[in-house]
């Protein structure tokens, strides 16, 4: 089997027990991304959809994002989300496309056979409200597997709250949460999720983050810190560390496989990001997302 399937694994979270779609655990955005994923808690952007839905309702204007990666030999990872707010809360719709392009083929003696294609899909639809005293919302996903003539497909809900108080917020998300895909007769389980976390924004348009984020099924739990400081006007430096990746592929610790980095410009009207994160033995992977508020 070729690298790309095993790199999209790895850089997805290790595989626990009978879980699948483990597609749904490659974060969106290079800000967010960034900062260790530790986003749960600060998501304001149309980003939201993926990390916390409840924070779609801080949109005053319309947004549309979109995020690309290019991992390993041919996968690609892209993201594509718009959100529009209106009297009634913050309505959105997003579309996540996993593509691992051509696969070898090896037959049971290792033999190499015809190659085939894989990819992952999924196509949400969020709503996010602000209430009295917190911010809710949730989002309903469909879900396509495919590898070469096996096909799964499937349905996921996520929900989200946030509160703020004055410079600190607290989120917390519950992703993936449905009754898993079938291939042929075989049902596995998705990757459930639950993220707990906290930010605090400085003056001067700096911010720093902490996360947890536990698999109930037998994932563990698996912590993210980051930060964003504004070096110049509309200009952002991040870094942060994710326990998720630092030690994926490797054999024993290394405190930088967890180290991510990334580089923002933000304005009124659109911002341009970029993130570089660690991807265990596989080295490291590239982020690039743009945003438009209109």
């Amino acid at each position: 089997m070729r690298t790309g399937l095993l790199a999209a694994v790895l850089l997805a979270a290790p595989a626990f027990g009978a879980e699948t779609a483990s597609f749904l655990d490659i974060g969106v955005g290079a800000r967010g991304l960034g900062m260790g994923g530790a986003y749960t808690a600060l998501a304001d952007d149309a980003s939201s959809l993926y990390w916390n839905p409840a924070g779609l309702s801080k949109l005053e204007k319309r947004e549309v994002t979109a995020s690309h990666a290019e991992m390993f030999e041919s996968t690609r990872h892209d993201f594509l989300a718009y959100a529009h707010p209106t009297s009634q809360g913050t309505f959105a719709a997003g579309l996540t496309y996993l593509s691992q392009g051509k696969i070898d083929g090896r037959d049971s003696l290792g033999r190499q056979t015809a190659g085939y294609d894989a990819s992952d899909a999924a196509v949400a639809f969020g709503y996010a409200r602000k209430m009295e005293f917190i911010d809710l919302g949730a989002a309903i996903k469909y879900l396509r597997s495919h590898i070469a003539g096996t096909e799964a497909q499937g349905v996921a809900v996520d929900v989200g709250a946030k509160r703020a108080f004055e410079r600190v917020s607290v989120g917390a998300a519950l992703r993936n949460l449905g009754p898993g895909l079938k291939y042929q007769d075989q049902r596995n389980d998705l990757p459930l999720r639950l993220a707990l976390g906290a930010a605090y924004k400085f003056e001067g348009g700096h911010a720093a983050a902490a996360e947890a984020v536990n698999g109930p099924r037998g994932a563990g739990t698996d912590a993210s810190f980051g930060g964003e400081f504004q070096a110049v006007s509309n200009v952002f430096l991040r870094a942060g560390y994710t326990t998720q990746t630092s030690i994926t592929g490797g054999s024993g610790f290394d405190a930088a496989r967890g180290l991510t980095l990334g580089l923002g410009f933000r304005n009124a009207k659109w911002s341009l990001d970029y993130a570089v994160l660690p991807s265990g033995e596989l080295g490291r992977s590239h982020r690039f997302s743009f945003g438009a508020r209109f």
